[in-house]
């Protein structure tokens, strides 16, 4: 993935800095989609889109005071390779905003949608905003405006949204330590083909604020986001533990398997007493191909001494944190 460094940021007691979109991101897992193109009446007219057209719903429907988009749009653009059609209509309903209003970027939930990073599922689904205003004061129909002072945003996919470290800032008035562990987890590792941003960047990002709501929250989820991790559930898998008074299993430890000549990293464990832990997807159980890599890997594993326990969303965490207590008592880790 490729993206510029961010730019520095002056400091908050010093001038008022420009709004900063420091990366254009030109991700390689990137498919086209179709998608509506908002356009204004304006707009429409420049490309000879008449107002007695615009009122024929066969062909455009106005998705807000006054944007339109074609009522069977045909128009390819490109997207993330894990975007669906829920993406498509984020994108959409953020442009049209763009189109009346340049100068906002989305943020909060919103833009933690289109970067593809994780919120909880009854989170807000009202289109979240920000200009770089002190004196917004704006009304419109499951929009929410916010105001910021320092806003820095970026373009990602040809959307203006807020920086993720921002964002995890922002975000920490509204999630639980657990959820903005999840999201920050998602962030910096490698889910939805991260990282977004790193570690150094949302605690540089945090150091500079004087004010934020939110502020110890934000704090111990920093504490607990880790690099490298693969999905949400291997965090809530961790999180699980920790919170069940266990140690905190090491993320992807390196084991050099000799028996396939290769070094495996399972999703998390405990190197000291060779205990892996594997957290399985549904694709493990859909995908023949995938089962079988499964088996090589444990079986490997298991030829170095390790034990490996396997996990699912269907699991009893209860007994599976039994399990794992008995193996550290074992150990003499707990």
């Amino acid at each position: 993935m490729d993206y510029q460094a961010p730019m520095p940021q002056p400091p908050r007691d010093g001038p008022k800095p420009r709004k900063l979109r420091v990366r254009t991101w030109t991700e390689k897992p990137r498919q086209l989609m179709t998608a509506a193109i908002p356009f204004t009446r304006a707009q429409g007219v420049s490309r000879g889109i008449t107002r007695r057209a615009l009122d024929d719903e066969r062909k455009y429907k106005q998705i807000g005071y006054g944007v339109w988009i074609e009522s069977d749009p045909t128009t390819r653009v490109v997207a993330p390779r894990w975007a669906d059609s829920e993406w498509i209509d984020e994108r959409v309903k953020l442009s049209g905003m763009v189109c009346v209003d340049p100068d906002v970027v989305a943020c909060n939930v919103t833009a933690a949608r289109l970067y593809g990073l994780p919120v909880p599922w009854n989170a807000d689904t009202r289109m979240h905003v920000a200009r770089e205003d002190k004196g917004l004061s704006r009304r419109r129909k499951n929009v929410v405006f916010h105001r910021y002072e320092w806003l820095q945003s970026q373009n990602f996919y040809g959307l203006p949204l807020i920086t993720p470290p921002q964002l995890f800032i922002e975000l920490a008035r509204v999630l639980t330590v657990g959820q903005l562990v999840e999201f920050g987890d998602a962030a910096v590792g490698r889910w939805h083909g991260g990282p977004l941003t790193t570690l150094d960047e949302i605690r540089a990002e945090l150091a500079s604020r004087r004010r934020v709501k939110g502020r110890r929250t934000a704090e111990h989820a920093l504490g607990l986001v880790r690099d490298d991790v693969d999905s949400p559930a291997e965090t809530r898998l961790r999180l699980c533990l920790i919170n069940a008074g266990l140690p905190e299993p090491v993320v992807h430890p390196a084991v050099v398997c000799s028996l396939i000549d290769a070094q495996l990293h399972p999703d998390m464990g405990y190197p000291s007493i060779r205990l892996a832990i594997e957290y399985e997807g549904d694709h493990h159980r859909s995908s023949p191909a995938q089962f079988a890599e499964d088996n090589r890997r444990i079986s490997a594993l298991q030829a170095e001494g390790w034990t490996v326990i396997r996990v699912s969303k269907d699991s009893d965490m209860a007994e599976v944190c039994r399990l794992i207590a008995h193996k550290l008592r074992a150990g003499g880790l707990i």
